[in-house]
């Protein structure tokens, strides 16, 4: 496994401390982040460097290690995304590689389902909020599914709903297809789903892929302790 520094990190752990000024024209951002990046675990704080070296959105860093004392700068360079990527992980304390918004959206599904806090179906005023924040093409896929969900179970054609339509639409709606238009906009998917069945497979798919990512987490982690390095 790739070397994680053996020298301490370039200021106490403890929350007393804190991170060096601001560096060169990062933000507060990018401090907090450095902040939290310090106070990590080992395994946590490697597999955040990870991340930002392995993202595959373009990106002026891309596939570059990041050395320790570079992070602010690495933070306030990196797209919004890989920003919330990093973010997430030092929130949860979680030791994975994240190469895309979509693997973020996987654990942080599993993660709520297993602390027992998610929502399946949203209230209106959430779906609301949460179709306002989508991209267009979700926004569109979101739509879409209403009128595909109608045309797989009563074989009956209808328009997508208009946007001014969307809530009254989201609450006329049987519980199963709201199930399946909150999933679209919590994994940010850009076409229609037609049935629960599409989102029973994918969490089947997104549970698999978890899984075998916590199993390298414990393998790095073993690598680690080994080699004295955490």
């Amino acid at each position: 496994m790739p070397q994680v520094s053996q020298l301490p990190p370039p200021y106490s752990r403890d929350w007393v401390s804190f991170p060096p000024p601001l560096q060169g024209d990062v933000d507060h951002r990018a401090w907090a982040f450095q902040l939290a990046f310090e106070n990590a675990r080992e395994l946590v704080r490697w597999t955040v460097l990870m991340t930002f070296k392995d993202w595959q959105q373009e990106w002026k860093l891309k596939g570059r290690d990041v050395a320790r004392g570079n992070v602010q700068q690495a933070y306030s360079q990196a797209p919004e995304e890989l920003k919330l990527a990093v973010d997430w992980q030092l929130k949860w304390d979680i030791p994975i590689i994240l190469r895309t918004a979509d693997g973020r959206r996987w654990h942080e599904h599993v993660r709520r389902k297993e602390a027992g806090t998610y929502e399946e179906v949203l209230s209106p005023e959430k779906f609301e909020r949460e179709f306002d924040a989508a991209l267009p093409e979700v926004q569109h896929a979101a739509l879409d599914t209403f009128s595909a969900w109608k045309w797989f179970h009563e074989q009956a054609v209808i328009g997508a709903p208009y946007r001014h339509d969307v809530v009254s639409s989201y609450k006329a709606a049987s519980r199963p297809l709201k199930r399946v238009v909150c999933f679209v906009l919590e994994m940010a998917i850009d076409w229609c789903l037609q049935d629960t069945r599409q989102v029973i497979e994918w969490e089947e798919d997104i549970n698999r892929m978890v899984e075998e990512q916590r199993a390298h987490s414990k393998r790095w982690n073993q690598s680690g302790k080994g080699a004295g390095l955490w």
